[in-house]
C-alpha cells in the first residue's frame, strides 16, 4: 500500500466523479484526470479492499466522452479490485434542480435521498459484481415531476454540445 496512506479502511468507496456531461466534450484532460486517472490511482492502492465504485448509467452503452470515463473507470475497477461492486446509477438532487426535464430521456435513477439507502444496505451486505441501481424505467421528465410539478419538457435532440443516451440505461 502507499505510503502516504495512515489508515487501513475495510472498505472504499469511490463515488468521486467529474460529472458535468457536457463541459467533459470541454474539458476532456480535466474529465479524463478525475474519471480514469482518479479511480485508478484509488484502484490500484486500494486492490485488495472492498472497493466500491459509483459509476454512471451512461456506462452501460457510452455515446460521449463522460460516458467513456466511466466506463474506463469500470474496467479499470473490474481489472485491478478482486472484491468489488460497481454500481450504474443516476441520482439528482431533490427537489429537481433544473427548469426542464428530458421527457426521451428514460432513467433507472432516482433522487440521492431514495438511492443513498438502497447503495448503504448493498454496502453493508458487501454485494459483488456489476449492477444497475434504480427505482425502475422512467422518463427524466416524470422524475422530475415528482418534485417540480411545473417542469417543462424537453427533447435530448435539442441538446447540440453533446450527444445524449434516450436509453441510459439496461432495466433488469
Amino acid at each position: 500500500m502507499n505510503s502516504l496512506v495512515t489508515y487501513d479502511p475495510d472498505i472504499v468507496i469511490h463515488c468521486a466523479a467529474y460529472t458535468d456531461v457536457t463541459k467533459a466534450e470541454k474539458e476532456k484532460e480535466k474529465c479524463f484526470k478525475i474519471n480514469v486517472e482518479g479511480t485508478y490511482n484509488l484502484a490500484t492502492m486500494f486492490k485488495d479492499k472492498y472497493f466500491v465504485y459509483i459509476s454512471s448509467e451512461y456506462a452501460v452503452n457510452p455515446v460521449n466522452y463522460y460516458s467513456w470515463t466511466k466506463r474506463w473507470g469500470e474496467e479499470i475497477v473490474m481489472k485491478y479490485c478482486t472484491n468489488h461492486l460497481i454500481i450504474r446509477t443516476l441520482f439528482k438532487a431533490n427537489p429537481f434542480p433544473y427548469e426542464c426535464a428530458f421527457f426521451d430521456q428514460y432513467t433507472n435513477g432516482d433522487y440521492v435521498d431514495v438511492i443513498a439507502p438502497m447503495i448503504a444496505k448493498e454496502i453493508m451486505q458487501k454485494t459483488r459484481g456489476t449492477y444497475p441501481f434504480g427505482t425502475g424505467k422512467k422518463s427524466m421528465f416524470q422524475l422530475a415531476r415528482r418534485t417540480r410539478p411545473d417542469i417543462k419538457g424537453i427533447s435530448v435532440d435539442d441538446i447540440k454540445d453533446v450527444i445524449l443516451p434516450k436509453e441510459a440505461s439496461y432495466y433488469g
